[in-house]
């Protein structure tokens, strides 16, 4: 059994529905949807991110640094969002050509109120803990601000034994919007399409190396990987970017 790392490959591709449909029929017998995608059905994600004032998180995507922070904030599912909805803040860190992801498991008014945090880190296990402190500290340091709400459907699916540590996710009807920078809007699923309704945003995330299968099942819908990134295209499509830099290559 491959379990998984903290740090891990992800690869991305932008695919169309028809490559969708025939990839989901590929892995069907080797992979299971997640526990959010009930009866293989996709769910919403909606996610508040961070930037500085001059959108240093964007620009440091742009231009390739090999190491690298975003700060959001996270809500699953399709219900209304108040104060006490659980949800996640989140930091996603490249470190050269591996991913991380740590989050922290809190109501969404005290995950949006960094000036709560102190009060809230000393009754967490020490690994949240030490999540919290840091995103206390990159908001101090950096004067992070709230900067986009991205909204997309996502379908997810964890591989069976011994590829436990695959994941492979599909996401559509991609939005996202600078204005109402808020979750509890009841305008969450609304915002600016920044990708055509009929492409689909393809992720893996594994360990070390896809297995062959999966390799064999991607080359043979001929999808390349590519560099995508939704908080950028969201910024982009929004205008917020004025010198306007496209993140699919």
């Amino acid at each position: 059994m491959r379990l998984k790392t903290e740090l891990r490959h992800e690869l991305k591709y932008l695919i169309t529905h028809d490559q969708r449909v025939a990839i989901l029929a590929g892995l069907a017998d080797t992979m299971v949807p997640d526990q959010h995608s009930a009866n293989a059905s996709a769910y919403t994600i909606a996610s508040l991110y961070y930037d500085t004032p001059n959108y240093r998180a964007y620009w440091d995507k742009v231009e390739g640094h090999r190491s690298r922070r975003k700060v959001r904030v996270r809500v699953y599912g399709d219900h209304t969002v108040t104060a006490e909805t659980r949800c996640y803040v989140e930091i996603k860190q490249r470190q050269n050509q591996l991913m991380s992801k740590r989050r922290v498991a809190l109501p969404y008014g005290s995950a949006i109120d960094p000036a709560a945090y102190p009060t809230i880190w000393s009754a967490l296990g020490a690994g949240d803990e030490a999540t919290l402190r840091e995103v206390a500290y990159l908001h101090a340091t950096l004067h992070l601000q709230p900067a986009c709400v991205v909204t997309y459907q996502r379908l997810a699916l964890n591989g069976l034994d011994p590829y436990t540590d695959l994941r492979v996710t599909f996401d559509t009807q991609l939005r996202g919007r600078i204005h109402d920078l808020s979750l509890l809007s009841p305008g969450t699923t609304a915002g600016q399409y920044f990708l055509a309704p009929h492409l689909c945003v393809m992720e893996v995330k594994v360990n070390h190396t896809v297995p062959y299968w999966l390799a064999s099942l991607i080359s043979q819908q001929r999808c390349s990987p590519r560099r995508i990134s939704k908080y950028c295209l969201a910024l982009e499509q929004s205008g917020a970017i004025a010198q306007r830099q496209r993140i699919v290559a």
